[in-house]
């Protein structure tokens, strides 16, 4: 007699049931889901027990009798009828496993209602077994109570986790599905305890209501969503939100092509606040990769990297604004006596900013409304866009820039030439550079009312521009300068080299002498030349043509410290060029003269990007209505 024998239904169920229902977020995703393809417009989720009570109530399609019945079953759904159906998919569900699945391991009791029918109808199920069946009072809509989860899987209860850790993740599903539709008013309450409430009044009033007035001011619209500037930057990825067709997932991809378009935006070890939502034609992916549906394949990802990654990229660097911290004076009254500058604080230091948000934090109608009732028209980034409508324009006209200043000896206005900026993509993006097909080029830019005051503390260059006190960094903008030049030489094999009349001798560690034979192609590359005098000693008989106020054996050790650290080609050669840029800048604390100063911001302007190769920003500003505000004229 064989061995192999078929399960019985209730314990393939319950299999089945530990694919689909990890834990309580993974079943509330599920109903919220089903809620959102029945058209429903106010969803309401009460959470007890971190979960393992759930009453879920949507006004939704509801269900007929004869559905109710159908829809505890395995793989009966109303998403798709062929295997055709599979390939195109424009809901959330389509497997038709997520009820019984859940009917499979609770206790549970949908009550459902139709538009045009006159009753409605409930039905009761235990551990996946129909215990009652009645016609009850109800409005339009959907309620399902859960009761117990996991009452019959003792082994997945108890690897639940606390109650407060299993409520965070409820937390964070709520509020991606919130994200990603903006126009369904969804309230999720915790013990009895509202957690979070959106008004389905459109995208930027569902901000507001998650993150606060703070954020949705640091948040830039692109065609695929919203990327935050600096001030939103986090620790983690877990503020970087994917969406594909308005459908939460997890795609290494476009977290590359986004974290890539940030690149020398972002300091190391930090990630950005974004929002991207994908239009894609649903034959172009696969969601059946998983029966969370969360991991989603795309049949060409080149294509998805390349738009998110330039889009993103020429979104940063064509907005100085963006990139540059605020100074924002405090609102509350103030006496003129105790004034100070500890009262003025940059923005992304405020305590509404995204800097102090937790998941624990989000914000429910009611403080919004605190927050001078603020109401923002819908500009949804969800409905489809047009290409005409988000097609950038890189044209500017040409005109003559001048750029007044002081003289230090009589105050003379001095009127610069026009210039010409191209702005390129970057050469050493950390992923896929070779991949990049097209260069954007801004023929002309205007410069216009800026003037350079002076320099504060050696260090730093005051500018009077934009009506606004911009605060340039002097190390960081030359390090910026020096940067792309390299860069650029480097790319167009134009690094010139010059031989040292008497060579630098340096003494290495066996390690470092590894490294160095190693990379030994890298120097050379970059205009070293480099012989072995003995068993531990090299000679630097060449450098690269560069202009600096180090020493070109400091500068040797930085590189060859920083390669140890890194590993491809392109992190080599990248680390190599913010090596040689740092050491070779501009320092703190040396004094420059205006025509110096003058020099310094038209060649940055000449760049067009404001944050150094290290990712930190390169100048601040206080605004004119700061300034006013500080010394109480407004």
């Amino acid at each position: 007699m064989g061995i192999i024998k078929i399960l019985d239904e209730s314990l393939s169920n319950m299999i089945a049931a530990g694919e689909v229902v990890e834990n309580p977020a993974s079943l509330i995703k599920e109903l919220l889901e089903n809620s959102l393809d029945a058209d429903s417009k106010y969803v309401r989720i009460d959470v007890k027990k971190g979960g393992k009570d759930i009453k879920f109530t949507d006004d939704g399609k509801g269900m007929s009798r004869e559905d109710l019945l159908l829809c505890i079953e395995r793989h009966a759904t109303s998403k798709i009828s062929s295997k055709e159906d599979l390939f195109n998919l424009n809901t959330y569900g389509f497997r038709g496993e997520a009820l019984s699945s859940i009917a499979a391991v609770s206790k549970m009791v949908i009550s459902t209602k139709r538009k045009d029918d006159s009753i409605g109808h409930s039905i009761n199920v235990s551990g996946g077994k129909i215990t009652n069946l009645k016609e009850v009072q109800k409005s339009l809509g959907t309620e399902i109570d859960i009761k117990d989860l996991f009452f019959n899987t003792p082994a997945r209860l108890k690897f639940l986790r606390k109650d407060t850790t299993e409520n965070t993740k409820i937390k964070e599903i709520v509020l991606q599905e919130a994200i990603a539709n903006p126009n369904v008013s969804i309230v999720l309450s915790i013990d009895g305890k509202e957690s979070l409430r959106t008004s389905g009044k459109g995208i930027e009033n569902t901000l507001i209501e998650l993150f606060g007035v703070s954020t949705l001011k640091n948040l830039k619209n692109i065609q695929f969503g919203y990327i935050g500037n600096l001030s939103l930057t986090r620790s983690t990825k877990d503020f970087i939100f994917t969406f594909v067709n308005n459908r939460p997932v997890k795609s290494k991809i476009i977290e590359e092509a986004l974290i890539d378009g940030y690149y020398t935006h972002l300091m190391k070890g930090k990630y950005p606040f974004a929002i991207i939502n994908l239009k894609v034609d649903p034959n172009s992916i696969d969601v059946n990769v998983h029966p969370s549906k969360k991991i989603i394949k795309f049949s060409d990802e080149n294509k998805i990297y390349h738009e998110i990654y330039s889009v993103v990229e020429t979104a940063l660097n064509l907005n100085k604004d963006f990139t540059t911290p605020t100074f924002e004076v405090k609102k509350e009254n103030m006496n003129f006596e105790e004034l100070d500058i500890n009262m003025i604080k940059i923005s992304k230091n405020s305590k509404n900013s995204f800097e102090n948000f937790e998941i624990n934090d989000i914000k429910g109608r009611d403080d919004v409304k605190k927050e001078n009732k603020i109401s923002l028209e819908h500009n949804s980034i969800f409905s489809p866009v047009k290409a005409e409508e988000k097609k950038l324009d890189l044209t500017i006209e040409k005109s003559e820039i001048s750029v007044d200043h002081f003289k230090k000896d009589n105050l003379t206005p001095t009127i610069f030439e026009e210039i010409k900026v191209e702005n390129k993509i970057p050469l050493l993006n950390p992923s896929k550079k070779d991949q990049i097909v097209s260069k954007k080029t801004i023929d002309d830019i205007t410069l216009k009312n800026i003037r350079v005051i002076g320099q504060f503390s050696n260090s730093f260059i005051l500018v009077e521009e934009d009506s606004g006190l911009i605060v340039y960094d002097q190390h960081i903008v030359h390090e910026r300068i020096l940067y792309e030049k390299l860069k650029s030489e480097y790319e167009e094999h134009k690094i010139s080299s010059q031989a040292l009349l008497v060579p630098i001798k340096v003494s290495l560690t066996l390690k470092q002498i590894d490294l160095l034979k190693d990379k030994i192609k890298f120097f050379e590359d970059f205009g070293f030349e480099i012989d072995q005098f003995n068993d531990s000693d090299f000679l630097i008989r060449a450098v690269p043509t560069i202009k600096t106020k180090d020493s070109f054996e400091n500068i040797f050790f930085e590189i060859l410290g920083g390669l140890n650290k890194v590993n491809s080609k392109n992190e080599v050669i990248e680390n190599m060029i913010i090596s040689m840029s740092c050491r070779g800048a501009i320092k703190a604390n040396e004094k420059l003269s205006i025509p110096e100063m003058e020099k310094l911001i038209l060649e940055l302007h000449k760049i067009g990007r404001f944050t150094c190769p290290h990712g930190r920003p390169i100048t601040f500003k206080i605004s004119l209505l700061d300034m006013e505000k500080g010394f109480k004229r407004k």
